[in-house]
């Protein structure tokens, strides 16, 4: 617990700047997002996505691997999440699943920045909402 409240004052007051070339910008607070270049912060976004892949693969095992009974539907990279899933259907309950879990610890999907693309015979078919 006392390691939990001593990140948390440690986000509260670190402030950042971007640089871009040989500028740098006025310091600000994060107030949400990585720190870029922070040294703790691969590490606990890692812990993290860690428990997002783990409670989404307990929950709901879309995309098993048949030859080592492994849960291939989740990698991750950096803070980047692809999904694999054999059928739309499947895909939307896995990514209710990581949904739920990212709310739970006040993070969200960027709709934005998402994208999916669908393989088969039916890849150029309108999947509803």
């Amino acid at each position: 617990m006392a390691l939990l409240v001593l990140l948390e004052k440690w986000f509260e007051m670190s402030v950042t700047c971007v640089r871009w070339h040989r500028h740098d910008s006025l310091f600000f607070t994060l107030i949400a997002g990585v720190r870029q270049g922070g040294v703790l912060s691969a590490f606990l976004f890692a812990i993290l996505l860690t428990m997002l892949s783990t409670k989404s693969s307990l929950s709901i095992l879309v995309a098993m691997c048949p030859t080592c009974d492994v849960c291939t539907g989740i990698f991750l990279y950096a803070d980047d999440i692809l999904l694999l899933a054999p059928s739309v259907n499947s895909l939307k309950k896995l990514l209710s699943a990581c949904e739920e879990e990212l709310y739970f610890v006040t993070m969200c999907v960027n709709d934005k920045k998402s994208v999916y693309i669908r393989f088969g015979n039916r890849h150029d078919v309108c999947c509803t909402p």
